[in-house]
């Protein structure tokens, strides 16, 4: 999947209106904790010159500092008395409101954080679904699995780094705040430099940036090598090709993993550099504290206080910063998925109820482009289905004959001409209200790792028991009553403890339960032997006149079963032959000579 990064700056105010809305309520909670902290953190700096001279270290005379003496006023007129007792009760209890709101803060940013993953990744899994089947057949499997699962985890460490920032900076903004008002001289030195560290570390976020992008894309590629694997492990175990699937595997992990590794050395190289350039301006401005600026000692003493914790909370903001836009990719790309999907969706129909059987279904001069592609899947299809009655699609691979089906199914729209469904365009919102009455089984049946009544209520949530043996019965699936545990046996990775046919009955059955007006079958007998072959037909032949039916096959057997002259033959190219003598064009008569 081709993914457009946004820049760092625009992906960030995106990201943080998406946490916001994730619960304005909860980020208001979080601010006014972080408001509390920064309150608490403020006074409780400057309660160390009052505590001080409380504990006789220093005279009062001479050595006040105005912003303290406004702190000493306050507490005065509070009644809080200025001993030693009372200046170390109220320091431990700003402290105990500090350490109160900090841990309130954290439990909730990691609840917002979460809630934030849930919300993306629930986004994300609904667009999936709620995409046209067009969209869908243009997308990697593999790629919306990445991103459900390790990218949306990504995008929760990048909202808590976000959220980290946003704590530390409101902190070091109090703490630089205390330090202008005991020595605007000092703080703007201060600020000086702190600006020049900024800007040397602009490269060093892009690197970070950069190296995000990279992981993002290497991670997907990661995930569809191992998807391709698994899909493919039966023919690379039958081909003895294990070795170079592990080759492969191992060559990508190792890109991966040398991403992981120059990002920590990166982030780690930059800290020990900071320390250092912290640690060289810490002592230029106690140098021009005691030089130039002639700061008192409770003046001197109450900024080394506060720069002692300034520098770790300016190192930590940097680190923060760095593991945020290296997360941030993963936003981009989660974010640019979700919006194609979105873009795509389907139009929801406002009564979605099943329709009853008993449904003409009717095509004129149908056609289908896939996008980006040179050839027509189908040209000029016309043809009509009698309720109720059996409908033979056949042709060459490469006809069409899947592309048509999905057609009549309602997950394709066409590109040309119409499908009508007793007289009514199958198209828009009518398209998934039509699938609500239709059953389809592939070539390949779909089964869950799980157990055959787990199956059957897949398709028929609201199924009994008994409808359920009716529908195993009717499907040829009596084998079932056979197996160790009955309707509670589990089948197996996609049904892989059952046979072809037992698997091929099954998902017949799970059809079934649904009560579709209309039931497609792709290839049903592509894979079985003559009596599993015969047991197929048998349901067809039960099923007829009650429920349409449309069989895409190459078998003489299935095209003998259906109905006089309900035979498509499709050619190369997505074309068909026509016969004015029959009733609907693009059909010719099949006796099954």
């Amino acid at each position: 999947m081709p993914i457009k990064f946004s820049s760092t700056h625009g992906g960030t105010w995106a990201l943080l209106r998406d946490l916001i809305a994730t619960s304005p309520g909860r980020c208001a909670l979080v601010m006014l904790l972080l408001l509390t902290s920064s309150v608490t953190e403020a006074f409780g700096l400057l309660m160390v010159v009052p505590l001080l001279q409380a504990a006789g270290l220093t005279s009062t005379g001479g050595d006040a500092i105005p912003i303290v003496e406004t702190v000493t006023q306050i507490a005065v007129s509070l009644g809080v008395p200025l001993n030693l007792p009372g200046v170390l009760a109220v320091f431990l209890a700003l402290a105990a409101v500090r350490s109160v709101a900090a841990w309130a803060r954290g439990t909730l940013t990691t609840r917002l954080r979460l809630e934030f993953v849930d919300r993306i990744r629930g986004d994300l899994y609904a667009a999936v679904a709620k995409a046209a089947w067009g969209q869908l057949l243009g997308q990697r499997r593999s790629d919306i699995q990445h991103l459900l699962t390790d990218s949306v985890g990504r995008v929760g460490n990048a909202a808590f780094q976000l959220l980290q920032l946003a704590v530390g900076a409101t902190l070091a903004s109090v703490q630089f705040a205390v330090a202008l008002a005991v020595s605007p001289a000092v703080a703007a030195v201060a600020a000086m430099a702190g600006l020049a560290l900024a800007a040397a570390s602009r490269p060093l976020l892009r690197r970070s940036h950069s190296l995000g992008r990279q992981l993002t894309r290497g991670g997907l590629v990661l995930r569809g090598y191992s998807t391709d694997f698994l899909d493919g492990l039966k023919l690379a175990k039958s081909q003895n090709a294990e070795a170079a699937h592990i080759e492969r595997f191992q060559r990508q992990t190792a890109d991966v993993r040398d991403r992981q590794i120059a990002f920590a050395t990166l982030s780690a190289a930059t800290r020990a550099a900071l320390q250092f350039a912290a640690a060289t301006a810490l002592a230029g401005l106690v140098w021009y504290s005691i030089a130039d600026a002639r700061l008192t000692l409770p003046e001197l003493a109450l900024l080394a206080l506060v720069f002692a914790r300034v520098v770790p909370t300016a190192l930590n903001l940097l680190q923060w910063a760095q593991a945020f836009v290296n997360a941030l990719p993963a936003y981009a790309a989660v974010t640019a998925m979700r919006g194609e999907l979105e873009a795509a969706a389907e139009p929801m129909d406002a009564d979605e109820t099943a329709l009853t059987s008993g449904k003409d279904i009717e095509a004129r001069d149908l056609g289908f482009d896939y996008p980006d592609s040179s050839a027509s899947a189908l040209s000029g299809i016309s043809f009509r289905i009698p309720a109720n009655e059996i409908f033979a699609i056949t042709g060459p691979s490469g006809s069409g004959k899947t592309t048509l089906a999905d057609l009549i199914l309602g997950l394709l729209e066409p590109t040309r001409g119409c499908i009508l469904v007793d007289g009514i365009p199958l198209r828009g919102p009518f398209l998934r209200r039509w699938r609500r009455s239709t059953a389809y089984v592939p070539q390949e049946p779909f089964l869950l790792h799980e157990s055959v009544r787990a199956n059957l209520a897949w398709a028929c949530p609201e199924a009994t028991e008994a409808e359920m043996r009716e529908a195993l019965r009717l499907a040829s699936a009596d084998f079932v009553d056979a197996l160790d545990r009955g309707l509670d046996t589990v089948v197996g990775d996609r049904g892989d403890r059952l046979s072809g046919g037992e698997r091929q009955r099954v998902a017949l059955a799970a059809a079934l339960l649904r009560r579709p007006a209309l039931l497609v079958l792709d290839e049903p007998t592509g894979q079985l032997d003559s009596g599993n072959e015969g047991r197929v037909i048998e349901t067809l032949r039960r099923l007829r006149g009650h429920t349409t039916i449309v069989v895409v096959t190459h078998g003489d057997s299935l095209l003998r079963e259906a109905d006089s002259g309900r035979v498509l033959v499709l050619q190369p190219g997505g074309h068909c032959d026509t016969n004015s003598g029959e009733s609907f064009l693009g059909t010719e008569q099949h006796d099954g000579k």
